[in-house]
């Protein structure tokens, strides 16, 4: 195969890196398109502002042209418009009386309001929008109206400005147009990141299940090349193993008047014991056994489990406690299985605690499934609904550092000096085949928790 080799020597592609990529992308996307969205807003306001100074220069010029200074003479040119973008037009005085409207009926009604009283006293143009009593929404020009009153040859006030107001009201279909152009680029684009990133995600978690599979592929090609070692190390070491912790312990009976040769014959015994039991873990890890499912009785598994280990744990100065639940019911399991399963948990919870400690293991039955409770260190073994059982292996060890936790379940890997790294991961293995789950629920400086949960029915097939 190509893929683990690949994984090993450039490691795992960033797909985290790769999805805050395409988040930044959109987020770009999104703001230069809001962005457009104002910027078109200012367009259209602006395209309004110079639409009304237009029409205002040509009624000023007009207004000079017909010599238009007075009341009748304006009402007459403010009537005339007729352009289809004018909602209305008005001229104004200085001091707020209305001289001409296209509405007639609103000629000499005084006007004064915060636009009129800026142009008047600043000379600038003052542009909004507003709201018209019919409802629509026009964009309302106030601004100089340069026709002095009194007509031509009329003195002028050197204290005052020598100009009326003009206010001109603008329909806005021309700029909403642009408007809704650029709301609709914002929907468009709106659902274009939207569908960016779904598409992203759905790849991402596309390319991590491959990930996976590889992994696993890669898992299943070293678990073989392990497999052909375990049949040679079977084969080439387990009856030499044999034979020499029998030899050894022969010799130690034979010598017993000699207490250096039998301390040395009972090392040799009990270091070809340590070697047969790392075979064993070898060959149990590298070729597992399908589990033969049956109902099996955890209560009296957990009792067996106990019952063998409470030697190495008075030895140890471990008090040992077993809680389980009145209601714990017999799983469909491989008790062999469960035993080595429990054994090892409950082997490498003393180990934990050479000075001495309290081992506790609880046991109770769920109604719910135990998927929602699994973390980046738990067994990634599918889970299914139904009714569960818990047991948890509780130390008062010193607890597993941090950065070891990711890698606790992974074969060969221990801080122990004499251990083999294989007892956890064996567990892993039990479990998986059982459809369950195994994760370190806590650690910490007071000691550590491993949760296993079991269906009750056996594993999910199909």
């Amino acid at each position: 195969m190509l893929h683990s080799p690949w994984i090993k020597a450039r490691g795992r592609p960033p797909v985290r890196s790769l999805l805050v990529v395409v988040l930044l992308l959109s987020l770009g996307l999104v703001a230069v398109t809001l962005l457009n969205y104002r910027t078109a807003i200012r367009v259209a306001e602006e395209t309004l502002r110079n639409q009304g100074v237009s029409i205002g220069l040509e009624l000023a010029a007009e207004a000079r042209a017909r010599s238009a200074w007075e009341g009748p003479a304006l009402q007459e040119l403010v009537t005339e418009q007729h352009q289809r973008e004018v909602a209305f037009v008005a001229i104004i005085d200085r001091d707020g009386t209305v001289l001409a409207h296209t509405n007639p009926r609103l000629v000499g009604t005084p006007l004064e309001d915060a636009a009129f009283l800026s142009v008047r006293e600043a000379g600038q143009l003052i542009g909004r929008m507003v709201i018209l009593g019919t409802g629509e929404t026009v964009y309302e020009l106030t601004m100089p109206f340069h026709v002095p009153s009194g007509g031509p040859g009329a003195k002028a006030d050197a204290t005052q400005s020598r100009f009326r107001i003009l206010r001109l009201a603008l329909h806005t279909a021309p700029a909403r147009q642009i408007v809704h152009q650029a709301q609709a680029q914002v929907i468009f684009v709106g659902v274009l990141v939207l569908v960016l990133v779904g598409l992203s995600v759905w790849q991402i978690r596309t390319l991590r299940r491959y990930l996976r599979l590889q992994e696993e592929a890669a898992r299943q090609e070293r678990l073989a090349a392990l497999g052909g070692m375990a049949a040679v190390l079977a084969h080439e070491i387990r009856n030499p193993l044999g034979a020499i912790k029998g030899l050894a312990q022969f010799l130690g009976e034979k010598r017993t008047g000699d207490p250096t040769q039998t301390e040395m014959t009972q090392t040799i015994a009990a270091e070809a014991t340590r070697l047969e039991r790392l075979v064993n873990d070898l060959l149990t890890y590298a070729r597992p056994r399908p589990p033969e499912l049956q109902p099996t009785n955890l209560s009296a598994a957990l009792r067996e489990v106990m019952a063998l280990a409470h030697p190495a744990a008075d030895a140890a100065g471990v008090k040992a406690r077993l809680e389980m639940s009145d209601l714990l019911s017999k799983a469909i399991a491989d008790p062999e299985q469960m035993k080595q399963l429990f054994g090892n948990l409950v082997l490498n919870a003393l180990q934990a605690m050479p000075n001495g400690g309290t081992l506790t293991i609880t046991a109770k039955t769920q109604k719910s499934g135990a998927g929602d409770k699994a973390t980046e260190y738990a067994s990634p073994s599918p889970m299914h609904t139904g009714r569960w059982v818990e047991i948890s292996v509780e130390d008062t060890g010193p607890g597993i550092p941090e950065a070891d936790l990711p890698r606790v379940f992974e074969p060969f890997y221990t801080t122990r000096t004499k251990g083999t790294g294989l007892g956890l991961a064996i567990c892993n293995q039990i479990v998986e085949a059982h459809g369950g789950l195994i994760r370190v629920a806590w650690t910490g400086p007071e000691g550590t928790t491993i949760l296993v949960t079991l269906p009750v029915e056996g594993p999910a097939h199909g």
